[in-house]
């Protein structure tokens, strides 16, 4: 590998850079929501806050989390198994492959950019902006204080879809709105806290973090997971319900093939054998819901409906 690509790849591990593109599809979502045809620069402008905000904020829990990750690598997880926040490597700044200068120098660069970019598209945009990033710090603080951390992370995750939608629009549309927030909240518990959290799980119990898995048990874990992971594909079929003069009938038909996929098979497989193999498994497919349905509305949108 030359010296060139090394750090690349890197800074690419150190903002789970898999992960972080397929949260770009979050507000990309939220935006198709609150105008069906949202002005093109508009749409651009809030897909690069998007990226830049999310390489930003996934990196930020790897500073935040330093010395946690490197007592973390003297207990590694007995497995093996595909992970999409792993792509690249895990946790660099604790492996000394990014220096911590470096990691704050590319944390504020991107928060600059996303910030900028975001106060252009409006006030709103930068105080939902403000408030996901206070509640990403809090939920870093809370690793060792409580299990119920989930509730944090899953307010946070809809705040910062919700930013999408005032990037093209100022009205406020009740059900769209409220839909989008609670089926972002019960994916991000759902479909990756909660599970990422049961893959985890040896290490966790060895570093003292607090998590639902550790502290009330794998099985308690997957049956709330599994909960919340049903809620979020109910409310995204509802979303293409109420939007269903938006995106037709092939974005309905569309979002629930992916809440079928994403959602109801992976619930049941998580609830059948609540275990770290399974809930990374569940976890890597459930990740792709928002990227599904935003291609399922994006196709309505394109054949009309």
């Amino acid at each position: 590998m030359s010296l060139a690509a090394a750090p690349v790849k890197a800074f690419f591990a150190l903002s789970r850079g898999t992960q972080a593109s397929l949260s770009v599809a979050q507000p990309l979502t939220a935006a198709l929501l609150a105008a069906d045809h949202p002005p093109p620069v508009r749409l651009a402008a809030a897909t690069v806050a998007a990226f830049a905000g999310f390489f930003a904020a996934f990196a930020v829990n790897d500073v935040l989390d330093v010395d946690l990750d490197r007592r973390r690598f003297a207990h590694v997880r007995p497995y093996e198994g595909a992970d999409l926040d792993g792509v690249g490597g895990r946790h660099p700044l604790a492996l000394g492959r990014v220096s911590r200068r470096a990691a704050l120098t590319y944390i504020a660069t991107l928060g600059l950019v996303a910030l900028v970019v975001t106060a252009l598209l409006g006030w709103v945009c930068v105080a939902l902006f403000a408030v996901a990033a206070c509640l990403q710090v809090l939920y870093c603080r809370l690793a060792t204080v409580t299990s119920v951390k989930f509730l944090v992370s899953g307010v946070m995750v809809a705040v910062g879809a919700a930013v999408g939608w005032f990037t093209v629009s100022t009205a406020v549309d009740a059900p769209r709105l409220g839909l989008l927030l609670v089926w972002m909240a019960a994916w991000e518990i759902g479909g990756r806290n909660i599970p990422n959290d049961l893959a985890d799980l040896d290490e966790d119990r060895h570093l003292g973090v607090r998590t639902l898995p550790v502290v009330h048990g794998p099985r308690t874990a997957a049956a709330v997971a599994c909960g919340f992971l049903l809620l979020a594909g109910a409310a995204s079929c509802a979303l293409a319900w109420v939007a269903l003069r938006s995106f037709g009938t092939v974005g309905l038909a569309g979002t629930l093939l992916v809440a079928a996929v994403t959602s109801v098979g992976p619930a049941l497989a998580l609830l059948r054998r609540p275990r770290p193999p399974v809930a990374l498994a569940v976890f890597n497919r459930a990740s792709l819901q928002p990227v599904g349905v935003l291609a399922a509305f994006a196709a309505g949108l394109a054949t009309g409906g």
